[in-house]
């Protein structure tokens, strides 16, 4: 037994030293669906334990929980990767709380539907927190993350079960003093009422891949600032990205501490796509509103009646990131702005 087990216990590393949290390009192509695919139901988990999602992310407690019981959790998936805004996970949802599943792969959306009932046999997965929000996945060999992702087809399989086919869940309106609760955290949610602050957090490389003559390889476009940089879309894909910096309104901005700014620097900067969080407040609840830079909708404008003070809500699912709330939207279809 030994034996047969080491070729796939290579493979499971090889897939735990690729794992990220950061967001990436997707593919949002079309698979071929299989034939006559099994439809699972609560009959063909007997034999496990079946728990809720907020009982099996309280096991968390303050360090990566590996599963050792034959517990299984049910839920309802909540998003879609087709406009590549979530990056190789889906989050599912039952009566009581949210978690993202990592699987590792791109194209979800074409074999995990909206609605689509998931059964997860958790007995060997990992349940960890990245940044403040939990995840179920696989263990990360590595140390760099609390869980890696599945990524390896006999994992999922053995692992990840596909149900019914339901109506998708309706998001829950939720309230401000409700963004800080563990309660909603995952969950899929709409938030009402909220302002832009004209804010943005961006993180930039000189040099994505690390070699820079520079003292620091990193620019903060933050919120210190209070001007958004003059960003007005929701991302930033490699060529917008181009574009602004050549455009001079990144110029002021440090590198690392300083005193080196960007515009002594800015044909040193290799372009590439940059995710953004874009701020609003809620009353007096600040929340990022985070977009992968990879998305379809990543340089899409923002609506200048949004600049303008106008109430905006949104409908996404709801995340911590180091204390503060986060939010990610689905698609473009999650905004509303007062006319």
């Amino acid at each position: 037994m030994k034996n047969i087990f080491k070729p796939i216990a290579i493979v499971i590393a090889a897939a735990a030293f690729c794992a990220c949290d950061e967001f990436g390009p997707v593919f949002t192509g079309k698979y071929d669906e299989p034939a006559d695919e099994r439809i699972y139901t609560d009959a063909d988990f007997a034999a496990q334990t079946p728990i809720t999602i907020r009982e099996l992310k309280a096991m968390y407690k303050d360090g990566p929980v590996k599963i050792t019981d034959d517990l299984v959790i049910k839920g309802q998936v909540t998003t879609s990767d087709a406009s590549g805004n979530f990056y190789k996970s889906f989050y599912i949802q039952d009566e009581t709380a949210g978690i993202e599943l990592k699987l590792g792969l791109t194209g979800l959306y074409n074999d995990y539907k909206l609605g689509q009932w998931i059964y997860v046999k958790c007995k060997g997965l990992v349940i960890g927190d990245y940044e403040g929000s939990k995840q179920l996945g696989y263990e990360d060999i590595t140390g760099d993350y609390e869980t890696a992702y599945m990524e390896v087809k006999l994992i999922i399989e053995n692992h990840v079960f596909k149900g019914a086919l339901d109506e998708p869940l309706q998001p829950e309106v939720i309230s401000e003093a409700d963004l800080t609760t563990d309660e909603h955290m995952g969950k899929y949610v709409t938030i009402n009422g909220l302002s832009y602050t004209n804010t943005i957090f961006c993180l930039v490389y000189v040099n994505p891949d690390g070699n820079t003559k520079l003292t620091s390889n990193r620019i903060f476009l933050d919120e210190e600032n209070k001007n958004a940089w003059g960003v007005t879309t929701w991302a930033m894909s490699k060529s917008k990205f181009t574009e602004y910096l050549y455009s001079g309104v990144f110029d002021t901005a440090d590198i690392g501490n300083g005193p080196e700014k960007v515009k002594d620097h800015k044909f040193e900067i290799k372009p590439t796509a940059y995710t953004v969080s874009q701020y609003f407040k809620m009353g007096k609840t600040s929340i990022a509103i985070r977009t992968s830079g990879y998305c379809k909708f990543a340089d899409k404008e923002m609506s200048e009646t949004i600049g303008n003070g106008t109430s905006v809500s949104f409908t996404g699912i709801l995340t911590n990131y180091r204390g503060e709330p986060q939010f990610t939207l689905i698609d473009l279809d999650g905004v509303s702005a007062a006319k």
